[in-house]
């Protein structure tokens, strides 16, 4: 979860994470099994996860590591 408010990204915004840019999805079925995306979540803020997965395995994360916003 990062700490930017989702409606202050522009449409089209990429994250990049573990330096790999993902898309947003409004849900997860939105991305097939295993694929990465980000999303607003409940309280508002972009969320990095993977359908069916778990972004921290998949992009070797860690708390404090930096999310790159990618503009269109």
């Amino acid at each position: 979860m990062t700490g930017v408010r989702a409606s202050t990204l522009a449409e089209g915004t990429r994250l990049r994470v573990g330096g790999v840019e993902v898309g947003q999805a409004r849900t997860f079925s939105d991305v097939p099994t295993g694929n990465a995306f980000w999303y607003e979540n409940a309280n508002g803020l972009a969320e990095v996860a993977v359908n069916l997965g778990r972004a921290d395995s998949h992009f070797g994360l860690r708390v404090g590591d930096a999310v790159d916003i990618v503009i269109p």
